[in-house]
């Protein structure tokens, strides 16, 4: 709920592999309110910072800013709009800073498609590129911190997040997360095996019993995060399967 200004954090202790990870999450908008909402990001301040949002035109966007204030590095948004609220998404962002190609350094992915029509594209990543959120910075799930500098209410996310996964220090695919449903031709997620999350790499399942709690780490690294505005109430039975 936006309006309850509800986040996730965590400061990494030490850096992870800065140069190649995957964002893997299951989002349902509630609605669209013509803003950016924050689904993850990694900052150090609040002109240096990188990760992933839905924009305020409905689209599937990652972003990445060098922390001048001026250096936009990345910039991708989705032609293609989400602005189906009955409907759970499937969106995998990419990173590898490795490739020689700066249009292979940062891909993105919708329902298990490469997305490859965009309405933003400003591709400025450099082969050294760290991303901040495997970095000793800040890591925010569903909003921004005021930490950072700004009101925590900027740019919310409102909706629901299942099965959240950032692995440090590998470039996956998304049939690593999600397969296609051979009867209905539909997306959907699949038993997670075989993940190696590296060092600052998390799995989120937002559960609230059997011991878990919902900031945990279910991943072997217990990376929690601290959770603030959200409790057993903000659970709710509903899946992306």
């Amino acid at each position: 709920n936006r309006a309850d200004n509800a986040t996730m954090t965590r400061t990494p202790s030490s850096a992870g592999t800065r140069t190649k990870f995957t964002i893997s999450v299951w989002v349902k908008l509630s609605s669209n309110f013509g803003t950016r909402r924050f689904i993850f990001y990694g900052a150090a301040s609040g002109n240096n910072f990188a990760g992933i949002e839905i924009s305020s035109n409905d689209r599937f966007r990652m972003y990445a800013s060098d922390g001048s204030g001026a250096q936009v590095d990345l910039d991708l948004e989705s032609t293609r709009t989400l602005e189906d609220t009955s409907k759970w998404y499937h969106l995998l962002a990419v990173f590898d800073s490795t490739q020689s190609s700066a249009s292979d350094r940062a891909k993105m992915y919708i329902d298990g498609d490469q997305v490859t029509d965009f309405a933003t594209n400003t591709n400025n990543l450099v082969q050294d590129f760290e991303f901040q959120g495997t970095n000793n910075v800040l890591n925010v799930v569903g909003g921004w911190d005021s930490s950072l500098g700004g009101s925590p209410a900027t740019y919310p996310f409102d909706g629901y997040m299942a099965e959240m996964n950032l692995v440090d220090g590998s470039a996956l695919t998304p049939s690593t997360f999600g397969l296609t449903d051979t009867s209905t031709g539909r997306w959907i997620p699949k038993t997670l095996t075989g993940i190696t999350y590296g060092t600052n790499g998390f799995r989120m399942e937002f559960a609230n019993s059997a011991g878990q709690t919902i900031g945990d780490d279910t991943s072997d690294n217990g990376n929690d995060f601290t959770v603030t505005n959200l409790d057993a109430n903000d659970i709710h039975l509903d899946t992306p399967t």
